[in-house]
């Protein structure tokens, strides 16, 4: 028999006694414990058995390579929590004072034995024999580092492009103060437009800024609608609901806005003397957004249709669990949002 073979047999008896404590219990036979013992190692996750003190009684193969670690002797035993950095040990404690009464889920960082970082999507669930006794814990990990890495990167790449638009708005900014100094006719616009500027870069580091945290509808709105309105096109944002969505449902209102504003700049009422009212109801987990715009002349006929940028947008909200209804008029648009918002706790 090869080495490795003699490794993978060795590690594979190891298996099979360390968990026998959990096999006997359950009332296992020798020959189902064994072959309870060998499916769990050909398991892609880390799979644990954790006693009610919270030590550990068995780890499956493919979970030791995961966490690099030499072999069952450097882990059993030991406080599952102390296989954690500092920083995570209190969590992880109180996950499994709360998985002693229904199931936990939680994702995060901890790296191998040998030092490699590492992110975990993790779940524990209590295991009882038939009888019902407590016997401890069962606790799946996945290893969930690519994916995180790459969210970590476009968040990056995010704040860097909102830290450039910022900079580029406030160069603008600096060269119209400039072409308008000691000309008082041109300061009062150059003012206004500077303003703009500083609510359009708001409206752009608003999430960036939030670290992805939910977003009020009820503060929401009035920033991504700030740079739109004026005199000449006022934007009445009427009686907004206190309702919590989710970073993506974010985006999308915000890109909605943005597509309909420049539509409306193109073609309808921030062109002309018009105006447009934004209103929000929230019923049964449904939140109902209606852009209304009226123009003080009439819409062209080839302006009544979808163009790239809305039928993107539909796409945008259907992925987002949402949906947008159009309803021109002879002078006008009506563009209704739906989206659907799970309960928070």
């Amino acid at each position: 028999m090869s080495q490795s073979h003699l490794e993978l047999h060795s590690q594979t008896e190891a298996a099979v006694v360390a968990g026998s404590t959990f096999a006997s219990e359950l009332d296992l036979t020798s020959t189902s414990a064994e072959l309870l013992g060998t499916l769990l190692d050909q398991s892609l996750d880390c799979i644990k058995l954790i006693n009610p003190e919270g030590s550990l009684q068995y780890v499956n193969r493919n979970g030791l390579c995961a966490m690099e670690m030499e072999g069952l002797t450097t882990v059993l035993g030991r406080q599952w929590s102390d296989l954690w950095p500092p920083a995570a040990r209190k969590m992880i404690e109180a996950a499994l004072k709360d998985a002693a009464s229904s199931p936990v889920r939680f994702e995060a960082f901890c790296p191998t034995a040998k030092g490699s970082p590492r992110w975990w999507d993790v779940s524990l669930s209590r295991v009882e024999d038939r009888q019902g006794r407590w016997l401890g814990y069962l606790s799946i990990s996945r290893d969930v580092t690519p994916p995180r890495l790459a969210q970590e990167v476009a968040e990056i790449s995010a704040a860097e492009i909102s830290h450039r638009l910022k900079n580029s708005y406030a160069m603008v900014a600096g060269l119209l103060s400039a072409l308008a100094r000691g000309r008082p006719e041109r300061e009062e616009f150059v003012g206004e437009i500077k303003d703009r500027l500083s609510a359009l870069g708001v409206a752009q580091t608003l999430f960036v800024a939030r670290e992805n945290a939910p977003c009020d509808i009820h503060e929401l709105l009035p920033a991504l609608l700030g740079p739109f309105d004026h005199p000449e096109c006022p934007i009445a944002v009427k009686d907004l609901p206190h309702v919590v969505i989710d970073q993506g449902q974010a985006d999308a209102i915000a890109l909605v806005f943005g597509e309909l504003a420049v539509n409306s700049s193109k073609h309808g009422a921030l062109t002309s003397q018009g105006t447009i009212a934004v209103e929000a109801a929230f019923v049964s987990d449904e939140l109902v957004i209606r852009w209304s715009e009226r123009s003080s002349r009439e819409v062209e006929a080839h302006s009544r249709t979808d163009g790239q940028g809305l039928r993107l947008i539909r796409r945008i909200l259907s992925a987002r669990k949402g949906s947008l209804s159009l309803e021109w008029t002879v002078n006008g648009l009506d563009a209704i949002i739906t989206l659907h918002v799970e309960p928070r706790p």
